[in-house]
């Protein structure tokens, strides 16, 4: 596409945008830059003067003014264009091609300035396609020193814009949707906003943090329709990929799930607050009273995959602890993602609290999510959620400390003493109420003495549901429908109605497996043998061991948590759902009354 297609296509879809719909966008558009950390380090700001259907400017104008910053408006004298300060909006008028221009005489010289850019059209590199004057590529050339924000519509951003030797490429640029930068530009830019607002969050009294949690859930129930329609748009494109039904699933909202948020939210305040704990406090011979107490860990960054609850869960369990949050979702779910993260910031700006409590990455590349897992700087601890390839893409690459949350293969145990009719609820349970969660049943391991009778009263209620079943040998002559099971099955989390077979002869040989083959998540034997249970609870290496119960359990508000930040499969820090105090570290306190060490 050359210049001036884009010039038209952009033209045409300006003169379409309602006016109102052009001003709702252009508040976002202002907001976005303004939370950018280069406005909050800027003393002045170069901002253009909108026209032709422009992004407004004006909120970011007023926004400027509100905080006391200094602001240029650009003048066009033939082929030049400076910048003069303006003080209110009564200090310009309409002027060349009435364009509004300053109507003061005071030149602006700060080199360092912020500069907003104009521009028709965009693309995800920065490169930017002007009006065809060049006023603003020579401009840049002349003063390299601004760093440059562009603000455009979406609609303005195209897949490539052709360029010049005399084109300059700005170094952020701001839509209603997204701020696209250099993967290492936006990270640096995110990673400052959050840990300027850590320390605003490390001492918040419990009663706000309530107040926000409050407010948060009662927006999401508010804007019900249009978070939907977000996740709408993220639904559509799945199917498209053909993504499987079990994902699809994770990725999906509706009002109940939404009011499952909301609702999760205010339980979390409704939780105590172990920020600020003291871990008991003891005198030495010396006189000094040496204790713990439970703080923040400070900056938490959170990887995960198609689940947009996660980005309400995360953000109430590390602001409640005291926590900023830098969130990185999957692409599948950007859209959901960036409508809940809007309502979640603006529950924290209605409260009075710095918006950048929670900074959703809204850049969906492979380079930025990697670069992510080395913002050491600014990162205190980084959780990844999702599938084993991302859990181990981030133990492997990240240079930050990680809270390792394992996938699901777990498996259900039937002993040769199990009640079967029990065996069977509890199966069927931990397979088919949500085939798309960590803590369902992908493997099911049988003593052989009740394995016949077990497969006839399992298949029958599986049926409804189409699940698979992928069999051992033995198995295998019970189930003459089965698949042949694989090496690979034994160790699979499937995410599907799909669930493997293995036979065994012994409780001996049923641990060896499950220990051999697990993830460390949740395991379950069905059994009224006492000494077998008790093994089962021994021996079976896993965050969350079960006796004659189903796997499903294993989550944060079933254990009394409320939400949880995930289910950590490693043994150092947490293990098994991550709580509330799974968020926090701490600090020894030490009073003293003047001794010094002799």
């Amino acid at each position: 596409m050359e210049k001036k297609d884009i010039r038209k296509l952009v033209a045409e879809r300006r003169r379409e945008q309602p006016e109102k719909l052009r001003m709702e966008k252009s508040i976002r558009i202002c907001q976005r830059i303004a939370d950018m950390d280069v406005f909050a380090r800027a003393d002045a700001v170069y901002v253009y003067m909108d026209c032709k259907g422009e992004v407004s400017t004006r909120p970011l104008i007023e926004e400027c003014f509100r905080l006391g910053k200094k602001v240029a408006a650009p003048k066009v004298d033939g082929d030049h264009m400076a910048f003069f300060w303006i003080h209110s909006f009564e200090d310009v008028a309409p002027g060349y091609f009435q364009v509004p221009e300053p109507v003061t005489a005071e030149q602006a010289q700060d080199e360092k300035a912020l500069l907003i850019v104009p521009g028709v059209g965009f693309d995800r590199n920065r490169n930017r396609c002007g009006y065809g004057k060049g006023f603003y590529d020579r401009y840049l050339s002349a003063h390299p020193g601004h760093t440059t924000v562009a603000a455009a519509f979406e609609f303005q951003v195209v897949d490539e814009v052709p360029v010049s030797p005399a084109d300059i490429p700005v170094k952020f640029l701001a839509t209603e949707e997204a701020l696209y930068a250099a993967p290492e530009e936006l990270l640096e830019d995110i990673g400052k906003r959050a840990r300027r607002a850590e320390p605003l969050l490390r001492t918040m009294a419990t009663g706000k943090k309530n107040q926000v949690l409050e407010k948060a859930a009662e927006l999401l129930i508010e804007n019900t329709e249009q978070i939907l329609k977000a996740n709408g748009r993220d639904i559509q494109t799945a199917r498209e990929r053909q993504m499987k039904e079990g994902l699809v699933d994770r990725l999906m909202l509706n009002e109940a799930r939404i009011a499952g948020m909301a609702e999760g939210l205010r339980q979390i305040a409704g939780l105590d607050d172990p920020v600020g704990e003291v871990l008991g406090m003891k005198k030495r011979p010396n006189g000094l009273m040496i204790g713990q107490k439970r703080v923040p860990l400070g900056v938490i960054g959170i990887i995960y995959e198609s689940r947009p609850n996660v980005t309400a869960d995360a953000f109430g369990l590390c602001f409640k602890t005291g926590n900023a949050v830098i969130l990185k979702g999957g692409s599948d779910a950007i859209h959901s993602n960036r409508a809940i993260v809007a309502v979640l910031r603006q529950a924290l700006e209605e409260c009075g609290v710095t918006r950048d409590g929670v900074i959703l990455i809204e850049s969906t590349d492979r380079e930025t999510t990697t670069r992510f897992m080395k913002l050491k700087s600014y990162v205190d601890v980084l959780i990844p959620r999702g599938g084993a390839g991302l859990i181990r893409a981030v133990v492997e690459n990240s240079t930050i400390p990680v809270i390792e949350t394992g996938t699901g293969n777990c498996h259900i145990y039937v002993d040769d003493s199990a009640d079967l009719q029990m065996a069977v609820d509890i199966i069927h349970n931990a397979k088919t109420q949500r085939i798309g969660v960590c803590n369902a049943c992908e493997s099911l391991v049988v003593h052989a003495a009740v394995e016949k009778e077990l497969l006839e009263l399992l298949k029958s209620r599986l049926e409804s549901h189409h699940v698979e079943l992928r069999c051992d040998e033995r198995a295998l002559s019970w189930v003459p429908e089965g698949v042949k099971a694989s090496e690979e099955d034994w160790g699979k989390e499937y995410l599907d109605y799909i669930l493997s077979v293995k036979t065994v002869d012994s409780l001996d040989e049923a641990i060896a497996h499950i220990n051999k083959y697990n993830t460390g998540h949740s395991e379950a034997i069905i059994t009224k043998n006492y000494e077998h249970a008790m093994r089962f609870l021994d021996e079976i290496d896993a965050a969350a061991v079960y006796v004659n119960a189903s796997t499903r359990f294993t989550d944060g508000f079933e254990f009394g948590f409320g939400a949880e930040i995930g289910i950590s499969t490693q043994k150092l820090h947490a293990r098994g759902p991550m709580g509330l105090t799974a968020l926090t570290t701490t600090k020894f306190i030490i009073l003293g009354d003047g001794q010094i060490r002799p």
